[in-house]
């Protein structure tokens, strides 16, 4: 009996390993995944910049990189895409840039396609300009052949202002002001000027001096003007003020150049020349 169940046992010995064995065999197999490692990214170029510092004196023109930072005091001309001029900056030159922001002082032309003067920044001398927000103070033309905003906290002292519409709402103590399209004045907007010329003049401020419209003059409730009025239509709300001598608007006459009034008198008496010869002949 015991060697019977040895024999037992043993063959379920067998019989298990068996099993086991084609377990193995049957059992999947599994792929191996490749894992693709990313690619490092490219480092962007850096952009270039020039910084002077607060106490830092540049004697010298700045030209190149992509933005410079005036924080010192630089005498000499600066070129750049992005100029900033810092509250203690200051530069005794001339500036083109693409973009310029003013916090600080400039003494010298600026030239640029935008152009942001902030409350502390101050220009002394002429601006070239596609847009201009003005908050600062400015001695000096303004030029711009698009938009010109004078903000609230904005002085202007000019000889010349003009863009294509200028809309102000700070101080304009002097000069003359040319909008080619609207010159717009808004509640908190004060104007002396020898002349203002546009096509619309739309005001709620307030404007003395000599005002021409071309088109029309719209005064609003708030508004109030004085001076030497010329407008072709006149659209005045409750509560608007016109004071001072009013004109209807003449388109103006094309003038004659002097190359063109000496050919036309010449071609006269060519004429009459002609014609007393023909008389002559006649009475021959």
């Amino acid at each position: 009996m015991a060697f019977f169940r040895k024999n037992v046992t043993k063959s379920r010995e067998i019989k298990t390993k068996e099993s086991r064995e084609t377990e193995v065999v049957t059992k999947p197999k599994v792929a191996k995944v490749e894992t693709i490692k990313p690619k490092p990214a490219t480092p962007k170029p850096k952009k270039s910049s020039t910084v002077i510092s607060k106490g830092i004196r540049v004697e010298g023109n700045i030209s190149g990189g992509d933005f410079v930072q005036i924080d010192g005091v630089l005498n000499g001309d600066v070129t750049a895409p992005n100029v900033n001029i810092g509250m203690n900056g200051s530069v005794h030159g001339v500036v083109k840039a693409d973009s310029v922001i003013i916090d600080g002082k400039v003494k010298g032309e600026v030239y640029s396609k935008e152009l942001e003067v902030r409350k502390t920044g101050q220009v002394t001398n002429k601006i070239y300009s596609s847009n201009i927000i003005i908050s600062g103070i400015i001695i000096g033309d303004i030029v711009s052949d698009n938009l010109i905003r004078i903000a609230k906290d904005g002085t202007i002292e000019a000889n010349h202002v003009e863009g294509k519409r200028v809309v102000i709402n700070g101080n304009i103590k002097r000069g003359m002001i040319i909008g080619e399209d609207v010159i717009e004045v808004e509640p908190d907007g004060k104007i002396t000027t020898e002349r203002l010329e546009s096509k619309r003049v739309v005001v709620n401020g307030k404007i003395e001096g000599k005002i021409t419209a071309s088109e029309l003059l719209d005064v609003g409730r708030n508004g109030f003007v004085q001076g030497e009025i010329t407008v072709k239509n006149i659209k005045t709300q409750e509560g608007g003020r016109v004071i001072g001598t009013m004109v209807t608007y003449e388109e103006p006459k094309p003038k004659v150049e002097p190359k063109q009034l000496e050919s036309s008198i010449a071609t006269e008496m060519s004429l009459d020349d002609s014609s007393e010869d023909i008389i002559d002949t006649k009475l021959a």
